[in-house]
C-alpha cells in the first residue's frame, strides 16, 4: 500500500510541477540582461527541470516495483491454482 501511495505522490508532484512551471520558474530575463541575472534564471530553471525529472522518474520506478510485485503474486497464485487442479483431477480419477 505504501508503494502505491508513493507512486501516486511522486506522479502528482511531477504533474503539479509541470502545471505550475510559469509561476515556479518565472519569466526569462530580457535580452541584454546582466550576467548574474541570467545565471540566477539558469539555476532556477535547472533546479526545476531536475526536480520534475526526479519526481517523475521516482514515480516510474515505484510503478515498476508495483508491477513486479503483482507479477510475482500472479505467478504464485497461478501455481497454486494449477496444483489444486491437478490434485482435484487425481481425486476424481481415484473415485472411479
Amino acid at each position: 500500500m505504501r508503494l502505491k501511495i508513493a507512486t501516486t505522490t511522486f506522479f502528482l508532484t511531477g504533474m503539479a510541477l509541470l502545471a505550475l512551471w510559469p509561476w515556479l520558474v518565472g519569466p526569462r530575463p530580457p535580452e541584454g540582461a546582466p550576467r548574474p541575472e541570467l545565471a540566477k534564471y539558469a539555476r532556477r530553471m535547472s533546479l526545476y527541470v531536475v526536480g520534475t525529472l526526479t519526481s517523475l522518474t521516482l514515480a516510474a520506478i515505484c510503478a515498476l516495483l508495483i508491477v513486479r510485485k503483482v507479477r510475482l503474486e500472479f505467478r504464485d497464485r497461478s501455481r497454486e491454482n494449477f496444483e489444486e487442479l491437478i490434485e482435484s483431477t487425481l481425486r476424481d480419477h481415484g473415485r472411479k
